[in-house]
């Protein structure tokens, strides 16, 4: 699980690094005044598992319905 847990978190922080656009608009608005990489890690830390799992579905599961 730990693996796993590992990997949907590398992949989050690839996804919301390489296209902002999928965070929203109240996360976007911090890097005005703090490094992107910085707002992402903090918005990933914040998830539960739960929402981690279904953000990661919909980022880069290519067969999730958005």
């Amino acid at each position: 699980m730990s693996e796993k847990a590992k990997m949907i978190i590398t992949e989050l922080y690839k996804s919301y690094m390489n296209n902002i656009d999928t965070l929203p608009n109240h996360i976007k608005v911090r890097m005005d005044n703090e490094p992107r990489h910085v707002v992402v890690a903090d918005y990933i830390a914040g998830m539960t598992d739960r929402f981690a799992a279904a953000e990661f579905k919909k980022l880069v599961d290519p067969f999730e319905r958005v």
